[in-house]
């Protein structure tokens, strides 16, 4: 099988993960590396042609994934969030008879204004698809309800390659360790939740996007906040250096979990999340993970597990294991919605087949 895998492939990120486990399926492989585009440009040029998706960046790159495309002839050409291609992309790939397929972990239809403008293309573009995968439940009931795409439920997890329990060096370690730690963008509400730990004497550590101006205009957030970006590595070390890993979710994208939902607890280290569906699911409360449903129970559950050491390690050891037992990582996934991508593909096949056949039939019979 032929496949052409489309995403911003860093080495670290989770579209990479899912790059790595659909290698280990299938043999022909190739990539196309969005961000390898981007390589030596400067900030601001960047910045300028991801809003407003159009710049020669962009234009260059849409052109030569039709290249490739052309030359290469896959049988399926697959997709990661994909937001900066065109409309007109697409279509031009479906000429080629390639089965389009599209992975997303993000929603489609966010509630913020600036999430629906990011996927303002892919939204135009996804009727184009031949199966679409989401891991947002709001846009897959949503979808469900459309004629095009096909859509499939899949599932957040975690990269078996980067994430284990294995205990750091002991220079790691100290360097990384933290009471509390949130690794994820700000967000009004999860700013709130965080300041209220911090209200409460409690040490919480942030790292991640959008905090930076915040923590200007809040002087108990500034000694909280550390700027900067982690890479791949010490977003590993900062997990694993933790006695809590806390897990808020997006109220921009409506998620019910997130990556960090199974990479916390992939590490041996605490998870304390939000009470949602999905993590109910996945984990025992109480005895598996901890979650809240508020400020009030956030702070509780916090002060009290960071004061029971043993009771905190029993938790983290028995969500290591039920997270890695129940196998929520991405090559899991992986296995799963590429199973469901060639029975589709078989489907359309046998399709073409038939329809070809019936017209062959008609036009002996005419004859």
């Amino acid at each position: 099988m032929k496949v052409i895998y489309v995403g911003d492939l860093q080495g670290w990120n989770t579209t990479y993960a899912r790059f790595k486990g659909l290698k280990e399926i299938e043999d022909n492989v190739k990539e196309f590396n969005i961000s390898s585009y981007f390589d030596g440009v400067s900030h601001l040029h960047s910045s300028i042609e991801w809003k407003v998706f159009c710049g020669p960046i962009l234009l260059r790159a849409n052109k030569d994934l039709c290249m490739l495309a052309e030359s290469f002839r896959p049988d399926i050409i697959w997709v990661d969030k994909g937001h900066w291609i065109y409309p007109s992309t697409i279509k031009r790939l479906r000429t080629y008879g390639a089965f389009l397929v599209q992975h997303n972990t993000d929603s489609l239809y966010g509630r913020h204004c600036s999430v629906r403008w990011q996927y303002r293309l892919q939204r135009r573009a996804l009727p184009h698809f031949d199966l679409y995968f989401t891991t947002n439940h709001l846009d897959h009931e949503f979808l469900c309800t459309q004629t095009a795409p096909r859509t499939e439920l899949t599932y957040l997890g975690y990269d078996h390659f980067r994430f284990d329990n294995a205990q750091l060096p002991a220079d790691v370690a100290d360097k990384w360790a933290s009471d509390l730690l949130f690794v994820g963008h700000y967000e009004p509400r999860t700013g709130a939740y965080i300041l209220a730990l911090l209200e409460a004497g409690l040490p919480v550590t942030v790292y991640g996007a959008g905090w930076e101006q915040v923590s200007r205009r809040s002087k108990t957030l500034q000694d909280h906040v550390r700027l900067g970006f982690l890479t791949g590595e010490e977003y590993v070390w900062a997990l694993k250096g933790a006695k809590i890993g806390l897990c808020f979710l997006s109220e921009r994208n409506g998620n019910y979990d997130a990556a960090r939902s199974y990479e916390i607890p992939a590490c041996g280290t605490f998870l304390l999340g939000m009470r949602t569906r999905r993590h109910m699911e996945c984990y025992v409360e109480g005895k598996e993970a901890e979650f809240f449903g508020g400020i009030e129970e956030l702070v509780q559950k916090a002060k009290f597990y960071l004061e029971n050491d043993s009771l905190r390690r029993t938790i983290a050891q028995n969500g290591w294991l039920r997270c890695t037992t129940s196998d929520y990582s991405w090559m899991r996934y992986m296995r799963d919605d590429w199973s469901k991508v060639l029975a589709a593909f078989e489907e359309r096949t046998q399709k073409s087949t038939r329809s070809r056949s019936e017209v062959i039939q008609a036009h002996n019979e005419f004859r």
